[in-house]
């Protein structure tokens, strides 16, 4: 049986940038194998409350209980519904911080049966919770123009018409099942006498495993709740890994920390600014450190932004 171990990105920036207290309550919204979560609790003496959506995870959470005791507990389901999950636990604000590796897990990724990975063979199915619609569905019954925008709008993808074309004429051939006859399929559509610094395929998978676990409106409501949970002195630090997530949380980030002007001009204009109840803490974002990209190449794209809560 294979061993498999996931190297959490950027994790000394995270957890200074958490300012992690003794006695606050802190949530790591992305458990995964639990890199985050030990190392917040081995920084001081706080309580941690992890959340993961996919269920082959919990079994790694069992080693924290019986370390940590009433200090951790681990909670099933999606990071977009955290303000109603907290509530349900009678949780009503944070005053630690919230923190997110929105990256995917090596437990995901090295395991073929999960369908995430193109070099991995297996089922095409891409679905973090192993419930609802799979990728294998979306490419095989979805329309020619649905494939197209699914592929543009979260890969990406320029070639995403030509691909959806190929897609539809193979499909009615032989149904496409797994992720090498995804992966090979649109390698022959981006045919290219150059050599690709990635796999043809990769915005293909990005954009299918964006769709079919809802990602980017799941990020909305995530970043929303924390907003709305977070007491002052409280932040937020979210590790980002392409350019659709990271403009998101940017956007979001901007918005809250940013002088608001009032709409009424005939206001006096003294009264026009409303001063942000958050603020970015040191620069806009931080990127990992070459050492650290040098022994783990997969950090390559991340961006770590943080804000801190300084009023109600």
């Amino acid at each position: 049986m294979n061993i498999i171990i996931h190297e959490p990105v950027m994790i000394k920036e995270a957890i200074k940038a958490l300012n992690i207290r003794k006695n606050f309550i802190y949530v790591d919204a992305t458990f995964g194998l639990g890199g985050y979560s030990r190392k917040i609790l081995e920084t001081k003496g706080c309580n941690l409350i992890a959340l993961d959506r996919d269920p082959d995870v919990k079994k790694f959470s069992t080693s924290f209980k019986k370390s940590y005791k009433n200090r951790f507990q681990f909670i099933l389901g999606t990071f977009g519904s955290l303000k109603n999950i907290l509530k349900d636990k009678k949780i009503e604000n944070i005053n630690g911080g919230i923190v997110a590796d929105l990256g995917m897990s090596n437990l995901q990724i090295e395991d073929g049966k999960r369908g995430f990975s193109i070099k991995n063979f297996g089922p095409l199915d891409m679905r973090m919770s192993k419930t609802g619609v799979s990728a294998e569905h979306v490419v095989n019954f979805f329309k020619e123009n649905e494939l197209s925008d699914i592929l543009w709008k979260y890969g990406e993808e320029y070639k995403s018409r030509k691909i959806a074309k190929r897609i539809v004429y193979e499909r009615k051939k032989k149904k496409i099942s797994t992720t090498h006859d995804l992966a090979n399929l649109v390698k022959g559509v981006k045919s290219n006498k150059k050599p690709y610094r990635i796999h043809p395929a990769t915005k293909t998978f990005q954009a299918l495993r964006i769709f079919v676990n809802n990602e980017l409106e799941e990020l909305k409501n995530f970043i929303s709740d924390s907003i709305n949970l977070l007491t002052p002195g409280a932040r937020l630090v979210l590790i980002t890994f392409h350019s659709l997530e990271d403009r998101l949380v940017k956007s979001a980030f901007n918005k809250v920390c940013k002088k608001n002007q009032t709409t009424n001009r005939h206001l006096p204009s003294s009264d026009q600014k409303i001063e942000p109840k958050f603020e970015r803490v040191g620069k806009s974002f931080y990127f990992p450190s070459s050492i650290e990209v040098a022994k783990n190449p997969k950090a390559r794209s991340a961006k770590l932004r943080v804000i801190e809560r300084v009023s109600l």
